[in-house]
């Protein structure tokens, strides 16, 4: 098949974005299965094109990609931050077989209600890429719920690291024996940080060599809040234990989060798969503590491949870490989970599943 993916964030470019990252991953594994991958990309594409996959910075251009780029499906990827101001990228939908991969459905905007309605009906099928839009389908608009399927994400982060995870601690800092937490991601609200940095500080009463190693890279427009944690982390009296990576390469992440005890992702609006950062410590096979989810997961079991509290608690969230440093029979189930429950959302799957989807549409 020649599949057009569209998207307006995907990598390298300025601002990081895992849309962006899933696009690229998914594109890899379907051209390894054998497609003929096009990613239409907006002009803030900053890369130069694998031989294997092409990409064209257009979707901006004032003529319609769609009549341009030869394509039997398109997939086009959506947020609705993405897609603000470029409204008639989405016309693509009445004119090539075209199914919709839903990241965010909504957001508090009216207008991304009324887009997500036509996306439902004017798509030929949709890949609702986490639980939260299939219950939002499945709740709002049940009449719809046959033209979506579910296909979760995989890990932005391959689990490539090598070396030793002692001298990967004593680089950073971190005595041999003291907990090490890790936290990956970008840095923006909702991350549940301030919880996690007051949480380091009630765990340091008992664990007084406890230390957080934030990985990942903080935008431009988050600096003012970047500086906010570290100010918080400083009253906290907890600052000298924190350690921020910024942003470092795949290889290097993996490495980082390979030298953890802990993978501590506190979200303020709970847990969920579509978070590329918890799908990468469950694949790495750390014992993960996160936030109770909002919809109820098919997938996260609180005890069986995650530790889950409630949102911004850090009185319960440092007792659920305490309580798992002090078992490491308990953190070895929740790694062994996190490793299964991983497995299921490999890339191969996911662009297996989504194969499945494009073929049903072009029948």
């Amino acid at each position: 098949m020649r599949v057009v993916i569209a998207c307006p964030s995907y990598p390298p470019q300025a601002v990081t974005c895992g849309v962006g990252d899933y696009t690229r991953c998914l594109a890899e594994a379907l051209t390894a299965q054998g497609e003929r991958v096009t990613i239409v990309a907006s002009a803030a594409w900053r890369g130069h094109a694998r031989p294997d996959i092409e990409v064209l910075p257009i979707l901006d251009a004032p003529a319609p990609w769609w009549h341009v780029v030869p394509a039997d499906v398109v997939n086009l990827q959506y947020a609705p931050d993405l897609y603000r101001g470029r409204m008639r990228s989405l016309r693509a939908l009445l004119s090539v077989p075209t199914v919709v991969t839903v990241h965010t459905l909504v957001d508090a905007s009216v207008q991304s209600r009324a887009v997500a309605l036509w996306l439902l009906t004017a798509a030929r099928h949709v890949i609702a890429a986490n639980e939260e839009v299939t219950g939002m389908v499945r709740g709002r608009l049940s009449a719809l719920d046959r033209r979506v399927t579910e296909i979760p994400i995989g890990s932005n982060i391959p689990v490539t690291a090598s070396g030793d995870a002692a001298a990967t601690r004593a680089a950073l800092g971190v005595p041999a024996d003291a907990p090490l937490l890790a936290h990956f991601g970008l840095v923006y609200r909702g991350k549940g940080l301030e919880t996690l940095l007051d949480a380091l500080r009630i765990l340091r009463v008992t664990h007084g060599e406890a230390r957080l190693l934030v990985i990942g890279d903080t935008r431009d427009v988050e600096r003012d809040y970047r500086v906010e944690l570290e100010s918080l982390a400083a009253r906290l009296g907890v600052a000298s234990a924190v350690i921020w990576s910024g942003r470092r390469d795949a290889e290097d992440v993996s490495r980082l989060l390979s030298a953890a005890d802990v993978f501590a992702v506190p979200f303020d609006g709970g847990a969920s798969i579509r978070r590329g950062s918890l799908i990468a410590g469950l694949a790495h096979g750390l014992p993960v503590v996160s936030t109770a989810p909002r919809v109820a997961s098919a997938y996260l079991r609180d005890g069986e491949n995650i530790a889950l509290v409630a949102p911004r608690e850090p009185a319960a969230l440092a007792a659920r870490i305490a309580a798992l440093l002090a078992a490491p029979a308990q953190r070895e189930r929740l790694a062994a989970g996190a490793r299964k429950l991983a497995a299921r959302m490999t890339w191969p799957t996911v662009a297996e599943e989504t194969r499945v989807i494009y073929r049903r549409v072009l029948v």
